[in-house]
């Protein structure tokens, strides 16, 4: 036997015994790549009636992450036009479903018309789950007459499938069209046809959008075969896959369930009066793409605001005396949150008395001297330029009421005679000069005695000055006195 071959037989069978004691490992590797999941953030509006400059108003967000957990620590942020308004706002976290619920059509909330506007009446129908006004009332004019509502955001949905659907029923048998756009710019990308009887049947239309889709969407509603038909539609919405199931977007206004997780209610009261677009920014994180929602537009009109005046000294006070008329304007619910600026003007009936800039919603103006109100009883307004916010105004009218002043304090009077001495049988001219240390010059006329008698009457002029001419007086020493007889402002 060869003994060199048989050591290599037993070594090689040690080997592969070993081998097959330590087993034989093979190993391998994937790539998973998770991408990051779309978003859409739906924005929506409840108002009642005209918006006025520095009211309340209450926005609702909801961001859908198409059934997958939505975000628990991120903010959104609101903008009106470019402008961000207020802080970041917190995404609720709730135990509630972060699916949003369907909608309604308001052309106030998200949705807007095209052609000859339809007749849209919002919350005026039960919805076809026998919901109380949760439904809306559509009547369309002719062909051109249609409801849209664009999601529009940085969020490209190229090669995803969706379905837009809703209930409808007719007061009498019709057709409603349906259309899909995969951007809010372009024309129609899908259209189909729902039969509407006068009970609710299921309308939808499924859309897989193309490798070369836009980013955003908009559906249409339209009837170009049934005009003047009054449609009942419920609870539109638009859904990921060809079911109605996950959402992606609510369009409108959605019907509230409680605290949906992915919600955001922000109130804000800062709105100056013009038109106003507010949209909702995500930034997004590792998980979620960023988007920013739907636009939504409306108007604040101007406030009309409060206006008093007041007197200082109150109602009555004496000829010359300064008068301080104040205005003081607030917006009407004078939380100061919103105060007036521009100027006032204050009347004493339909003559302007001066003209007030307004510092911390207040005006003033003192009227004496020479700008003293004159004697008598007076009514006096204040009235508002107006502002960017606010409207003009005119306060109530005050009665003010001004008496006459004491002459013997408020007026001097200067007496001279011409010539004196003077000769018996030559006329003397007496001259009176009256000024006053109050306001205006006194008018009406001053009687001249001698003694006791009486030699005559000076009317005085617009100098509060005049003349009497004596053609003869006795010899001797003579005093002559004037005595005012009073007007409007002086007794």
């Amino acid at each position: 036997m060869n003994h060199t071959k048989l050591l290599l037989s037993v070594v090689t069978v040690l080997a592969i015994s070993v081998c097959s004691l330590l087993g034989a490992q093979s190993t391998g590797s994937l790539s998973q790549t998770v991408k990051s999941r779309n978003t859409i953030g739906t924005l929506s509006l409840a108002t009642d009636g005209t918006l006025i400059a520095g009211d309340t108003v209450t926005l609702k967000y909801q961001l859908s992450t198409a059934g997958a957990p939505a975000p628990t620590s991120d903010t959104v942020q609101f903008y009106d036009g470019s402008t961000a308004i207020g802080p970041a706002q917190a995404i609720l976290s709730a135990s509630a479903s972060n699916l949003l619920p369907y909608s309604e059509v308001n052309l106030n909330n998200g949705w807007s018309s095209s052609g000859t506007t339809p007749t849209v009446t919002a919350s005026s129908a039960t919805g076809a789950d026998s919901s109380s006004k949760t439904a809306s009332s559509i009547t369309f004019i002719d062909n051109t007459s249609t409801v849209r509502s664009a999601v529009s955001d940085s969020t490209n949905y190229a090669g995803q499938t969706i379905t837009y659907s809703f209930y409808a029923l007719a007061e009498s048998a019709g057709t409603l069209t349906m259309s899909i756009t995969d951007s809010p710019a372009s024309s129609a990308s899908k259209s189909s046809t729902c039969s509407v009887s006068t009970t609710f049947s299921l309308c939808s239309l499924t859309y897989t959008f193309p490798a070369n889709a836009g980013p955003g969407f908009a559906v249409y509603l339209s009837s170009p075969s049934t005009v003047g038909v009054a449609f009942t539609v419920s609870e539109v919405q638009v859904n990921a896959g060809s079911e109605r199931g996950g959402y992606v977007s609510t369009i409108g206004v959605p019907r509230a369930t409680g605290g949906e997780s992915g919600s955001v209610t922000f109130s804000y009261d800062d709105f100056h009066a013009g038109t106003h677009t507010i949209t909702v920014q995500y930034a997004g994180n590792a998980n979620y793409v960023a988007s920013t929602s739907n636009s939504i537009s409306f108007t604040t009109v101007k406030e009309d605001p409060k206006i008093l005046i007041a007197d200082s000294p109150a109602n009555t006070s004496v000829y010359g005396k300064a008068v301080t008329l104040t205005a003081t304007l607030s917006d009407q619910d004078n939380d100061d949150d919103w105060i007036p600026t521009g100027s006032v003007t204050f009347y004493d009936g339909s003559s302007a008395l001066g003209t007030a800039r307004l510092t911390s919603g207040k005006a003033s103006i003192s009227l004496g001297g020479s700008w003293s109100l004159a004697g008598g009883s007076h009514s006096i307004t204040a009235v508002y330029s107006g502002d960017s916010d606010f409207n003009t105004a005119t306060s109530n009218a005050l009665s003010h009421t001004i008496t006459k002043a004491d002459s013997a304090t408020a007026l001097s009077t200067t007496l001279t005679s011409s010539p004196n001495p003077s000769v018996y049988g030559k006329p003397v001219t007496i001259s009176i000069s009256m000024t006053s240390s109050v306001g205006a010059l006194p008018t009406g006329t001053v009687v001249i005695t001698d003694d006791n008698t009486t030699l005559g009457t000076i009317t005085l002029d617009a100098s509060a000055s005049g003349t009497l001419t004596v053609p003869l007086l006795a010899a001797g020493t003579h005093t002559f006195t004037g005595t005012y007889s009073g007007d409007g402002n002086y007794e």
